[in-house]
């Protein structure tokens, strides 16, 4: 089978890696955690801006997917998202972006051999 394919008269070269087995059976997340600003510090960055930091890390096991909904008041709107590890390993985010004006979606990836707490933090504008 050719990597070539003519798209307006010209020959494109695609390259589509054949997926494996175990990546094609695999769920999307193994986990889900729902994360409200009720149970958030909130820090006010000036300008109209808060951030919202959950201290509890959660814990996310070696090869897992876990998504993430941070949740800010219904009159807010979320700008950006983000987490840091302890200890620091490779997990890598999915996926980022808002599910709802006021909700995030946050999907992670620990592509490492060792669990690690990750800890979250939203940018909202009020």
């Amino acid at each position: 089978m050719s990597n070539m394919l003519p798209v307006n008269g010209w020959l494109h070269y695609t390259y589509r890696p054949q997926q494996s087995p175990e990546t094609m059976n695999r769920r999307p997340v193994d986990r889900r955690f729902d994360l409200s600003f009720q149970n958030a510090s909130e820090e006010d960055l000036g300008q109209g801006f808060k951030r919202y930091t959950w201290s509890t890390g959660i814990r996310v096991n070696n090869h897992e997917y876990v998504d993430f909904r941070l949740e800010a008041q219904r009159n807010e709107k979320v700008i950006s998202a983000g987490y840091l590890t302890d200890p620091i390993e490779n997990i890598y985010s999915v996926q980022t972006g808002p599910r709802d004006p006021n909700v995030m979606v946050v999907i992670l990836h620990n592509a490492s051999n060792v669990d690690s707490k990750v800890y979250l933090w939203l940018v909202v504008k009020g």
